[in-house]
């Protein structure tokens, strides 16, 4: 019998035509991204966005044992999808002054109590059941610890795998991959991390950025976009203050435009804000957004408005 050229190569390990592209425009990818991804990191250093301190890896009580940690962690992740980061860290709380505990939710705990304690959040109508389900298969099944691999964590109800990528990261070092939700998954595409070509779904952003993406920045991925889009929506001033004094502040301040940003009308708007912030004076600022093209209309043109 005949083995077709394509699984023969498979069987061999060697890579086939499509495979070898793949693998170079990944490399083509990383070589021309790189620059953006250390610009990237440069930006969010300093960990001041809101999900650096009310997202769900930052919500767990330190004071507990482990076991009740990586169920805590659990838990807010189960809270926030479709949820503000305010809203899910303010329903932590009561439910770590309630007692969020296994034992706890399931023995001391009414679905009505449940229920009103996280009404806040998005979906808190089938989020209360799944937590409830959850929370006792973790008893039944894994001796009330949270699992730690990817196909136990997704198979529990309201779990998918980037609440999983998460809980195996904060609860047990481990990185299995690159955790993208609707956040990252935008940005990624803004940015044109995922390839030229915008991506369909979150996973399908995950498997290009892995494509590429040294292993050692996976972990940091999703805090990092997540906390850029913040500061694009929501702290422009700041955000750009810290591209002005950045390593490479022309790359940084295009990335910025990449983005949506009228850096322009927002320095007409934050000019003694972004100096005060900065350190800069207002000519040396002018100067930095002339270094980075910004009046160019091609840069310029199609920004997103400014608050």
């Amino acid at each position: 019998v005949r083995v077709p050229a394509v699984a023969a190569a498979r069987r061999r390990g060697a890579a086939t035509q499509p495979e070898e592209a793949e693998k170079q425009r990944a490399r083509g990818r990383a070589r021309g991204l790189a620059v953006d991804v250390g610009d990237d990191v440069e930006l969010r250093r300093d960990r001041t966005a809101v999900v650096d301190s009310m997202g769900s890896e930052a919500l767990a009580d330190e004071t507990v044992d482990e076991r009740t940690k990586a169920y805590q962690t659990l838990v807010s992740l189960m809270l926030s999808s479709q949820t503000k980061d305010v809203t899910t860290a303010e329903t932590m709380r009561a439910l770590r002054e309630h007692g969020l505990t296994v034992d706890h939710i399931l023995d001391g705990t009414t679905e009505e109590e449940l229920h009103e304690l996280i009404r806040k959040v998005g979906f808190h109508n089938n989020k209360t059941k799944f937590i409830l389900r959850t929370t006792q298969i973790l008893r039944d099944q894994y001796d009330s610890r949270v699992p730690d691999t990817m196909e136990a964590l997704c198979s529990l109800p309201g779990v998918g795998p980037k609440m999983a990528l998460i809980v195996l990261r904060v609860a047990y070092g481990i990185t299995a991959g690159i955790a993208v939700d609707t956040h990252v998954h935008r940005i990624a595409n803004q940015l044109r991390w995922a390839g030229p070509s915008p991506t369909k779904t979150p996973e399908q952003t995950r498997a290009a950025l892995e494509s590429w993406l040294p292993t050692d920045l996976w972990p940091d991925v999703n805090l990092i976009l997540v906390g850029l889009g913040q500061e694009v929506q929501t702290e422009k001033p700041k955000l750009i203050a810290k591209a002005l004094v950045s390593s490479h502040h022309s790359r940084a301040l295009t990335l910025l435009v990449s983005l949506g940003l009228d850096l322009r009308k927002l320095r007409d708007r934050h000019g003694p804000e972004l100096a005060d912030r900065s350190g800069l004076d207002l000519p040396e600022i002018d100067a930095r957004l002339a270094d980075a093209g910004v009046d160019e209309p091609a840069l310029c043109a199609a920004s997103s408005p400014s608050p």
